[in-house]
Parts: C-alpha cells; structure tokens; sequence
C-alpha cells in the first residue's frame, strides 16, 4: 500500500492525466491533490506512483474511473443545516418566484448536496416548478446518483441528526431506503434535475443564466489562476440579483472579480450578483 508520493511523483502523474486524457490539474492545491492521488494509486492496485501513471499513459485505467475515483468527496446530507434553513426561509422563496427557476450545481460528486437540494425544493412544494442543472466529473457519478447512490449507515446516521437539526417536514428516512446498511435515496427527488458530465467548469457552456449558483467546498482546492478564473465561471453564469453560495470555509477576497458580488449573508458565505 503507498502512503505517500513527492512533489517529483505527483507532477509525474499530472503529466500523465494531461498526456492520456486531455485534463490539466497542475493547478490544484499540491495536498488536496496528493491526498486524492494516493487514494486513487491503492484504489487501483498500483504499488507505486509510477506504476499508476504507466497505467494512466496506457490507458489501462479509463478518464471515467479516474475522475470517479480521485472526485470523491466526504460530506453528508445538509451539512451546516443552519445554511439549508436560510436558503429554504429566504432565498430559494425569492429566486423561485416564476416557474422558469434554475439552480446550477456545476461540481456534483457523492450526491448528498444534490439530494438536500432537491429535498428542500419538494418540501417547499416547487417540484415541477423550479429546475437544477448538475454537472458531474463522470458518467460513474451520474449513473450512482441516478440510482438513489450508495451511502453507509454511519452517514446516513449523521445525516439523520443534520436534517432535524434543519427542522425538515418529516422523517429524515421517508427519503431513502436501507437495504444490508446501504442507503439509496428515492430516484423520484431527482425528477427536476438535468445532470451531464463535464471534468472542467471553464469549458462548460452556459446557454442560459442561473439565479442560484451552489458551489460549496470546490475552491479550496484550485491555486489562486484557476480559483479566479473559476470565480469569473460562476459570477458569469449567475442572472443579475442572483446568488453564489460558497463554502463557510471559502473565501472570494482573492479575485477582483469577486466586486460584482455582494455579501448577504457573512456566516453562511451567500453571495448576491450585483446591479452594477
């Protein structure tokens, strides 16, 4: 089992996810990364760094497993509940108004905010009337979360308490079923949501506005070129009034064009478009 690789071995692999498949990751932060590589490197039965690039360059593991395995993410179902109330009591009531509401979630990995999402949108009564677009780094993603994913008891447990803490309408489990300890969450929640694969936000087209952008947790791990130029991604994408929600870790103070924002909402990291 590898429990470590150097600056020499990471970038060694880097070269070797932009030789085979066209992706360039050189600019995502080094631990992030590294940490998601070794995982990757014991997932797929390397013994070495370089053995898992050779393996990259021949194309034996496929761009899909790849993505699937280093864009694994740990979170759980409303995470940071006092977030999810906000956009349940202020901002979804608000962006939500006509029937041509669309939320984008251009970063979907496990599921579990996607889930939330679509969770809030039916206990607010606007299925059928408010759509989210989901972009995920591969096929393996879209194919699990279609099916209801795959979650473990103990995240379904921590889950449980997240959502009562949110003060949902009603059981946590009227959502999933459990089979051998394994959750799947009903299809059914996802019947508004448009989800297609795409590695990278810079080359997504955005045919049409959002008035709500969720994008929590991604941007610690770009280094300051790619998190601005994501920044630029998401702020174009968002209608005029419309809101950017970050992680209540992340920050925007980086980029300039972090000034056509304004925070409404400084705990919860809720950023509004301006008119200006």
């Amino acid at each position: 089992m590898v429990d470590n690789i150097g600056i020499v071995d990471t970038r060694n692999i880097i070269s070797a996810v932009t030789d085979a498949y066209g992706i360039d990751m050189s600019d995502y932060t080094f631990t992030i990364l590294k940490r998601r590589l070794i995982h990757a490197i014991n997932t797929f039965g390397s013994h070495s760094a370089d053995d898992f690039a050779d393996k990259i360059r021949k194309k034996i593991i496929t761009a899909d497993d790849f993505l699937y395995t280093v864009s694994l993410e740990v979170t759980e179902f409303f995470r940071d509940p006092s977030l999810w109330r906000e956009l349940r009591d202020k901002y979804i009531p608000e962006i939500c108004r006509t029937t041509d509401s669309r939320i984008w979630m251009p970063c979907v990995t496990s599921g579990d905010e996607l889930f939330s999402l679509a969770i809030v949108l039916n206990e607010a009564g606007l299925q059928g009337k408010t759509k989210i677009d989901a972009l995920c780094p591969s096929q393996k993603h879209i194919d699990l979360i279609k099916k209801g994913g795959n979650y473990d008891q103990k995240k379904i447990e921590v889950s449980e308490a997240n959502y009562t803490r949110y003060v949902g309408k009603t059981q946590f489990a009227s959502y999933y079923t459990l089979t051998d300890n394994r959750a799947e969450m009903k299809p059914t929640l996802l019947n508004d949501v448009s989800i297609d694969v795409n590695s990278d936000i810079l080359n997504t087209s955005i045919a049409k506005k959002y008035k709500m952008v969720v994008y929590r947790n991604k941007l610690l791990q770009f280094n300051i070129p790619l998190y601005d130029k994501v920044i630029r991604k998401l702020i174009d994408s968002l209608e005029i009034g419309g809101y950017l929600v970050i992680g209540n870790m992340e920050t925007l103070e980086y980029s300039e064009a972090s000034k056509k924002l304004q925070i409404v909402n400084a705990n919860e990291k809720i950023y509004k478009k301006r008119v200006d």
